[in-house]
């Protein structure tokens, strides 16, 4: 489910744009870190939302989608740049991201680095061992859902950002 706007949002998004002194025409999505709809299970939203929470304290700084996502779900890709209002499965906006990096590599060469920079997603700490095996069985369920045979060498999009608004949470310096 991608959220685009809301009132909520939108109060949001200017307040953003205020603090960090750009217009409000800026690029910029609003969505969680995973998709989801009316049919996704309680503990499912909850980690999706716990997701979203490690952006809010700066222990996020990536995430990674299948590249045919975007060409399947008619979802533009994001650029270098680019703001992402993150937001909770209920559509509760969080925090802003700013998009500072974007690699499209095969599955099985995203290295440990970048899967550190994903943060301790549902609490396992952060190794390129817990990431390939959450990712994998994910991108796997995608691609049975769009009719795809899963391989190790489907380009990912692995997006680079640091968290730069965030109203309810002071940011580390260095990092906004």
């Amino acid at each position: 489910m991608i959220i685009h706007e809301s009132p909520e949002i939108d109060a949001f998004w200017k307040a953003a744009c205020a603090a960090l002194n750009i217009s409000e025409t800026t690029r910029h999505y609003a969505l969680p870190f995973c998709e989801h709809d009316e049919n996704t299970k309680e503990d499912i939203l909850e980690i999706i939302d716990d997701i979203g929470a490690l952006a809010v304290s700066s222990l996020k700084r990536g995430t990674c989608h299948l590249a045919m996502q975007f060409e399947k779900e008619d979802v533009p890709m994001r650029n270098v740049d680019d703001y992402w209002i993150v937001v909770k499965t209920d559509g509760t906006p969080e925090c802003v991201v700013k998009i500072i990096g974007i690699n499209i590599v095969p599955f099985n060469l995203v290295g440990p680095e970048f899967a550190a920079s994903e943060g301790p997603e549902g609490g396992l700490i952060p190794s390129h061992e817990n990431w390939s095996n959450a990712h994998r069985g994910y991108f796997q369920e995608q691609c049975e859902g769009w009719g795809v045979a899963w391989r190790e060498d489907h380009p990912v999009v692995c997006e680079s950002f640091i968290t730069v608004y965030s109203p309810d949470h002071p940011l580390p310096l260095g990092l906004n």
